[in-house]
């Protein structure tokens, strides 16, 4: 009977193999055997799944189907293998889990010191400046102790190991470095904050004197904090922000920034730290000169300075030693009275260095001081010089703010809110005798000065006063000392200087417009002036060129009829008859450029060039104007520049003057 017959008869389905047989027996008898072997393949195939379906053929098992029985064992082990590499993996991602869990645990921790550490550094100024030493103590050691507890949390084997894989270590490196580096700022900074924080400043000044002894420890720590605050930045600069993940990246960026913010401060102080105890007279008597300017009668770089006071410093007190007016000294010399830059008289009248009270319309400190020192000594004074300061009465209502209210010798009071309008104005009226008027000018600064180190002062203000005073440059100062000279040659403000294009953490091109007083036989008129300048840079591709403009704009803000009550002093007869007044305006290109013209934009009476040169480096033009009360004029000086010059910002620096000048400043994206 038949396989078929077979499970026909017992109703049952014919297996695999009995089909297989079956097959066979129909085949010739030459061809059983072979068809035998490659279905033994096929069913061994399908029955082992993948893997076993290798070669067919009596030589890819062995030989005939007697020795198929190898392959079969052979696919049996394999089948075995496969639970270990299982197994393995399982455990491989189960490490890794573990591990993904430890880093992360530890970046979260990481993160959150470091949240906490800013968190608790930025209400340390607040609360110092309330007078909250021990709060602002408290706070400063907080944010150091959540940064090491972020740097430790950074630390270790498992993040060496982790952030040398690709993507996840580059944020992890990163993190590291901020973490380690703001650790070491505020530990190393932790001296200096332990002495600033701990000090009273009412108290730096007391018995007339200021502490020394205070300023000396506290400026002997600021090298050790600057060079820390410059390996800090070489570090971070080590990391490449592309890539990382956006919190990782602005937590660098961002401490960057406040590493570049507080840096060059430091670095100034410490540079001038070492110097400042020798100013303040620790080492002996220092004299210095100061040159108390009217920015009623307006120069260049502030005002005329018709009194000279002599400060002298001895172990940080403060005292006047001698005063000089201006009927003192010996005016319309023949001579210069001290060498001045080439140059200079292209532009300038020669009455800048042959009268006293117009030294200052050279805006230069360092030629300035020289021309002081030479009219201290036309006017009898013998005292070595060790420096030169200059201030004006507005700057003087700032320090007002520290001292309180100073009594002059008549019985004035002066304040804060009244000192600008009595010195510069009401004196006038009052005093007609210009030596009255000197006398006065004089005790005003004699006052406040003795106040500072005679009352209590409230030192945050007087902080604030000395700050805006520099950077409105009221306050210049000038050593003869080259190493301090050195030590302040990034604070070009307070030098009194036009600073070098391209010099300074900004790399600014500069411009400057200075004024001067010229109406007819001297006025003190620029309290009713105001000034506002507009400078403006425009590349030009097609010439490869770059021009640069300034439009100049003075206002009288008094009218024709109120003009017509002013103190002969301050107007004289001839100039009121006359319904005008007149102003030179110095105006300085950037560096290797040439003046182009003047345009008249907007009213005046007559304004035109009067000389053109250069010095100081850079091309100047002196333009005269005269103006009708109640009325504005704005004249435009071009210069032009080969090449394109349109990256570093425009710097317009300006005369400081009663009222607060306008400047602003315009970069045009490419001429028409």
């Amino acid at each position: 009977m038949s396989a078929d017959e077979q499970g026909t008869d017992t109703g049952r389905e014919l297996t695999r193999r009995e089909r297989r047989e079956q097959q066979e027996q129909q085949l010739p008898p030459e061809h059983q055997g072979q068809s035998r072997d490659r279905q033994d393949v096929s069913l061994e195939s399908s029955d082992d799944l993948a893997g076993r379906g290798a070669p067919g053929g009596a030589g890819a098992r062995g030989g005939s189907g007697v020795g198929g029985s190898g392959t079969v064992g052979g696919s049996r082990r394999r089948r075995m293998r496969w639970p270990w590499i299982v197994a393995i993996v399982v455990v491989v991602l189960a490490v890794l889990a573990v591990l993904a869990l430890l880093i992360g645990r530890q970046a979260i921790d990481a993160r959150n010191h470091l949240q906490s550490a800013k968190a608790s550094l930025s209400s340390v100024a607040g609360k110092y400046q309330s007078g909250d030493r021990e709060g602002a103590h408290t706070a400063y050691l907080a944010a150091q102790r959540d940064a090491a507890a972020a740097a430790a949390a950074t630390d270790g084997g498992l993040w060496s190991t982790v952030q040398t894989l690709p993507w996840i270590g580059g944020n992890l490196s990163a993190v590291r470095v901020v973490a380690d580096q703001t650790s070491g700022l505020l530990g190393d900074a932790q001296p200096l904050a332990e002495h600033i924080l701990s000090l009273d400043p009412d108290q730096l000044v007391h018995d007339g004197a200021l502490d020394i002894d205070t300023v000396s420890v506290i400026v002997d720590e600021l090298p050790q904090l600057d060079q820390r605050l410059t390996d800090a930045r070489e570090s971070l600069d080590t990391i490449d922000t592309d890539g990382l993940m956006e919190p990782v990246a602005d937590g660098v960026t961002q401490l960057k920034q406040q590493v570049d913010g507080l840096q060059p401060g430091v670095q100034q102080a410490a540079d001038l730290g070492q110097h400042l105890p020798g100013l303040l007279g620790a080492d002996g008597p220092k004299n210095y000169l100061l040159l108390f300017q009217n920015n009623a009668e307006v120069r260049s770089l502030g005002g005329n300075p018709a009194s000279l006071m002599l400060l002298r410093v001895d172990q940080g007190r403060l005292a006047i030693a001698d005063q000089k007016a201006s009927g003192d000294f010996h005016n319309a010399r023949q001579e210069p009275i001290a060498e001045l830059p080439e140059g200079a008289y292209s532009v300038f009248i020669p009455n800048v260095s042959r009268f006293e009270m117009d030294m200052t319309g050279f805006p230069d400190l360092p030629s300035v001081a020289k021309m002081a020192q030479g009219w201290w000594r036309d006017a009898g004074g013998r005292d070595q010089i060790d420096g030169v300061l200059t201030f004006d009465p507005v700057g003087l209502s700032y320090l007002l703010r520290a001292t309180g209210p100073v009594s002059l010798p008549t019985g004035e009071q002066l304040t804060s809110d009244n000192v600008v309008q009595k010195v510069l104005s009401d004196v006038y009226a009052k005093y007609p005798n210009p030596r009255m008027q000197d006398a006065y000018f004089a005790g005003a600064a004699a006052s406040v000065f003795d106040a500072l180190t005679r009352q209590k002062v409230d030192a945050k203000a007087l902080v604030s006063a000395l700050g805006q005073s520099v950077s409105e440059r009221r306050l210049l100062f000038w050593s003869a000392d080259e190493g301090i000279q050195k030590a302040l040659s990034d604070n070009s403000g307070l030098q009194g200087i036009i600073p070098a294009d391209g010099s300074g953490p900004d790399g600014a091109t500069t411009m400057g417009v200075y004024l001067w007083d010229v109406t007819n036989g001297g006025s003190k008129i620029d309290y009713h002036v105001t000034n506002a300048n507009v400078a403006k840079r425009t590349v030009c591709s097609a010439d490869n060129s770059t021009t640069y403009s300034v439009d100049v704009t003075l206002t009288s803000t008094i009218s024709p009829a109120e003009a017509q009550k002013l103190p002969d002093y301050v107007l004289s007869p001839a100039n009121r008859a006359a319904g005008r007044f007149g102003t030179d305006v110095y105006v300085f290109g950037p560096q290797n450029s040439r003046f182009q013209g003047m345009d008249v934009i907007d009213g005046g009476i007559e304004q035109g060039v009067q000389a053109q040169g250069e010095t100081l480096g850079r091309p100047a033009v002196r333009v005269g104007t005269q103006m009708a009360f109640g009325t504005s004029t704005t004249v435009r000086l071009t210069f032009v520049a080969e090449g394109t010059q349109d990256v570093a910002p425009l710097r317009l620096l300006d005369t400081p003057q009663v009222h607060p000048t306008q400047n602003s400043t315009e970069v045009a994206a490419r001429c028409e």
